[in-house]
């Protein structure tokens, strides 16, 4: 029987979950934990088709909902209660064992791409990006050539600008589409708790900005 691959002391432990962080305003956030995420309110038209994106930085999702309370502002009588927020989500990063539904799914468990590298030559990145980004409008939106579900997640890059090839620094987004919204939305009913159960905020929590 083989003994079992040291650990070394320098490997630092897995952590066993990613925080993902999403920038809306309280309206959103209400119509979310009252409603789930549904995926046909989601903005078409983005980097990796319409899907709910979360960010890997904090500061970034405060920025974007700022640009979300600002664009509601416009079309709205700045009157209205509402107000900027943000979404904080701790999903697994590995399904449990014997994962019996989606709230023991982890993210290793979804059909997902990844990109690493946002650089200006890097084609299968902006390929990628252009497809999404130039859906005919008056369409619907549409996600990369194959079928609208062959994929339930995308890691990659922010795109700043896109049409010149040019990224956000350190910053990294993960866009859920179907089958994937379905873990966070476990998270969400976790970390809200129904009936007498009490929710558990890490799985999921909010914070106003304002």
């Amino acid at each position: 029987m083989m003994s079992p691959r040291p650990v070394h002391p320098w490997q630092p432990p897995r952590s066993e979950y990613a925080v993902l962080w999403h920038g809306c305003t309280e309206t959103d956030k209400d119509n979310i934990e009252a409603n789930g995420i549904q995926l046909q309110s989601c903005r078409g038209w983005t980097d990796f088709g319409q899907g709910f994106y979360t960010m890997t930085r904090k500061s970034q999702a405060i920025k974007w909902a700022w640009i979300v309370y600002y664009r509601w502002r416009s079309k709205n009588n700045p009157q209205q209660q509402n107000r900027p927020v943000i979404l904080r989500f701790r999903l697994r990063r590995y399904s449990t064992a014997k994962p019996r539904s989606p709230f023991d799914r982890g993210l290793d468990g979804l059909r997902s791409l990844h990109f690493v590298r946002g650089d200006f030559d890097n084609e299968d990145y902006w390929s990628f990006v252009q497809h999404c980004r130039q859906s005919p409008r008056g369409g619907p939106p549409r996600n990369h050539l194959c079928p609208h579900d062959w994929y339930e997640m995308v890691a990659g890059p922010v795109a700043a600008r896109w049409d010149d090839r040019a990224v956000l620094p350190d910053a990294d987004q993960f866009s859920f589409h179907p089958g994937g919204i379905d873990l966070l939305n476990a998270r969400i009913k976790h970390g809200m708790g129904a009936g007498k159960t009490r929710g558990n905020q890490a799985s999921y929590s909010w914070e106003p900005l304002v």
